[in-house]
């Protein structure tokens, strides 16, 4: 049986930098045989986390009735959960942020799936030309896999893409992010 990656895309632009970055990094994942699912958050319906405590309560994860059920059912499936995001104020788009803030049932008693030792890889892009612009970004990433108890497979950060299309131009970026997902 194939392995499979959840995608998690956090562009509010459709075939944006980062969508693209993403697009090469299936394609490689799709060579090795991985069965890849994208979602695509700009759009979806998702309430912020409201420290409720009451996960699984319902019988699902959530007791929020909202589009973060289709997120739960493709994460409770993966084995690798790759979140890609252009970097906004140093950090995760609001897509993206409600997603991680919404993780909360899997870590309460009563959870009922163990998302402990998937792996997890972080595609970014931004306008910046300093790489360094991602610092913020990557110890998000890094506090919330340890955290969550994913072992981090690959990090793409790529800087100097503002421009829609951009990565287009710079293809090494998009080679990069093929190539980690061929050998994840």
């Amino acid at each position: 049986m194939s392995q499979k990656i959840t995608v998690i895309l956090g562009s509010p632009r459709r075939d944006g930098n980062s969508e693209r970055l993403a697009a090469a990094f299936t394609r490689g994942a799709s060579e090795a045989g991985y069965k890849t699912k994208n979602i695509r958050m700009h759009g979806l319906r998702i309430t912020g986390c409201i420290d409720c405590r009451r996960c699984w309560n319902n019988g699902s994860h959530c007791f929020l009735n909202d589009d973060m059920k289709e997120v739960y059912e493709s994460l409770d499936g993966a084995d690798v959960i790759v979140f890609a995001s252009p970097l906004y104020f140093y950090s995760w788009t609001s897509q993206i942020k409600q997603a991680w803030d919404r993780l909360l049932p899997y870590f309460h008693k009563n959870s009922k799936v163990d998302v402990r030792g998937r792996r997890a890889v972080l595609l970014s892009t931004a306008g910046d030309n300093d790489e360094s612009c991602f610092d913020g970004l990557k110890r998000s990433f890094e506090l919330a896999c340890a955290y969550c108890g994913w072992e981090i497979v690959g990090e793409i950060c790529a800087y100097d893409v503002y421009e829609s299309g951009a990565i287009n131009k710079k293809a090494d970026w998009l080679k990069r992010a093929e190539e980690l997902g061929r050998n994840l």
